[in-house]
């Protein structure tokens, strides 16, 4: 009897629904460099969205990071890293090392690059009318290992490379007159900033175009993550969450009502870092102002 009554509990265990425990969840747990959560806060956002529309059960960690963006990447890529999942600028060299997930998280807003900059050099930039004279007068703050600094260089302007937050104490010291933000992030950063630097201000006069985007990179052997971020976006973008989230997220509103991109002289410069994979990105993808 005893064996027949251990039988049925054991049957009934395997019938009955199970709550989901926290062992029974994919764990993901975002690497987030530098300005934190708060600047972060719309990339982070599309992350949750991506993990609601893969149809799992996900537990999502964010895990700060304090290193160099290729530190973080090197440790992503060893296994060594308490994260396993990171978003940053694509390039050739992280497309090939990594899963790379081909929906850019911003529509490419981050490839619309404004400058802070301080109280002396407001007008300068104001009387800036060509693309020759802005590369003439501004010498320009990027952090050690972004994309970005990359291409502002090949473009023939003059940059100094520096972590992020040496570039804030550099430009309020004047040592450089223009830190390239997104266009996303400029405004958000400046109000955090403003307490510490006084003498900062976000340019509201002119705007370097490039094709550019965050997007999300896990190893190449974590497959079903890799599969289950892809799988989300799509989802996302299929059900209009994704560009309900876009357009009603506090950050990107904050485009449209403080940047003023219409009224923006704008230069366009090339990406050289992008590769036919990445120019293939489809246009539904990408915003346009």
């Amino acid at each position: 009897m005893r064996s027949v009554f251990l039988g049925l509990v054991l049957l009934l265990q395997l019938l009955l629904p199970r709550d989901v425990s926290a062992e029974d969840k994919t764990k993901v747990q975002l690497g987030l460099l530098g300005a934190g959560p708060e600047v972060f806060a719309y990339e982070i956002s599309v992350l949750k969205l991506a993990l609601a529309h893969s149809g799992q059960d996900v537990e999502l960690e964010i895990v700060p990071l304090s290193m160099p963006q290729e530190r973080a990447f090197l440790e992503l890529e060893t296994g060594r890293a308490p994260f396993n999942i990171f978003f940053s600028g694509f390039s050739s060299e992280r497309e090939s090392r990594f899963r790379q997930i081909d929906i850019p998280l911003s529509r490419g807003l981050l490839g619309h690059r404004i400058f802070i900059t301080n109280e002396n050099s407001l007008e300068e930039l104001a009387e800036i009318r060509s693309l020759e004279a802005l590369i003439d007068q501004a010498v320009v703050g990027s952090g050690i290992g972004w994309p970005d600094t990359d291409i502002f260089e090949a473009a023939g302007f003059a940059v100094q490379k520096e972590t992020y937050e040496n570039l804030w104490r550099m430009l309020s010291k004047g040592r450089i007159n223009a830190f390239n933000r997104g266009i996303h992030e400029a405004y958000v950063e400046i109000g955090i900033r403003k307490p510490q630097h006084e003498n900062l201000e976000v340019d509201p006069h002119v705007m370097v175009r490039y094709r550019f985007d965050y997007l999300f990179y896990v190893r190449k052997q974590d497959k079903a993550l890799g599969d289950l971020l892809e799988t989300g976006l799509r989802r996302a973008y299929e059900s209009g969450a994704f560009m309900e989230n876009f357009n009603s997220h506090p950050a990107i509103r904050a485009v449209i009502e403080d940047a003023n991109p219409k009224d923006r002289l704008t230069f366009e410069i090339d990406n050289p870092l992008m590769t036919d994979r990445q120019r293939a990105i489809p246009d539904r993808y990408w915003h346009a102002f």
